[in-house]
């Protein structure tokens, strides 16, 4: 069963909805048929708007599982998960999927990019299904591919790609709605060190990330430098 433990900084302790991106309250995690893979019990902590977590531990401590049951893709076992005053464990179906695509950027470790689509076409998709009108969705498409420095390859096909390029094709798909959350799963694990550059200058404070609230599972140092938060997750030994 994983722990959680704050490294530096500190999380606020006082539940305002107002001041709260996220609040995680009371919530147990488990897997298996009688739930005897216990990852979280009674797990509570909130992230306050525009603040910058890094969430650090072991492989198995349950860092993937937070990131998750933030974006509504796994529910806890018991226990709510508040989402910029929405409840996230009482969404299902087409209400999630359109909270979800309005609310939270998401960066998977495991991509989900459509292999036979081009980077831009993967870059719009969550535009598209936002029912953002056409000729907005080409300038934000434009801007994202831009920022993250991917602008000249827009055509390739995301199946031509190496890992590193298609990481960088999912910080775009993330971000290119604007939304006030995103999550990141190990952003630069399979990364070489140029791609690994172009995530960080992100996250050290480009525009666009201004006033979002970033919450990053990671094993990378500079990451951990740059949040203003360091949450630890701590894996409980048998």
């Amino acid at each position: 069963m994983a722990q959680l433990g704050i490294l530096r900084g500190g999380l606020a302790q006082t539940p305002t909805p107002s001041r709260f991106a996220v609040e995680v309250k009371h919530v147990q995690k488990a897997y298996g048929p009688n739930e005897e893979n216990r990852v979280f019990s009674d797990l509570q902590f909130q992230l306050m708007h525009g603040t910058f977590v890094a969430a650090v531990g072991p492989i198995g401590s349950g860092k993937t599982t937070l990131v998750n049951m933030f974006a509504g893709i796994e529910k806890p076992t018991s226990g709510t998960i508040v989402v910029e005053g929405v409840e996230m464990t009482e969404l299902k179906g087409d209400a999630l999927a359109s909270f979800r695509s309005e609310t939270i950027g998401l960066v998977p470790q495991i991509q989900s990019l459509i292999q036979e689509l081009t980077i831009r076409e993967n870059v719009e998709l969550p535009l598209h299904f936002s029912g953002v009108r056409k000729e907005k969705i080409a300038v934000r498409v434009e801007k994202v591919l831009d920022r993250v420095g991917i602008s000249s390859d827009s055509e390739r096909v995301v199946g031509t790609l190496s890992v590193g390029e298609r990481q960088l094709v999912s910080v775009a798909r993330a971000l290119v709605a604007d939304p006030p959350i995103l999550l990141l799963d190990e952003p630069t694990e399979a990364l070489d060190p140029l791609m690994s550059e172009v995530v960080l200058g992100l996250l050290r404070g480009d525009n666009i990330m201004a006033g979002k609230t970033i919450f990053v599972t990671t094993h990378d140092k500079r990451i951990i430098d740059l949040a203003k938060r360091t949450l630890r997750v701590r894996k409980k030994i048998p």
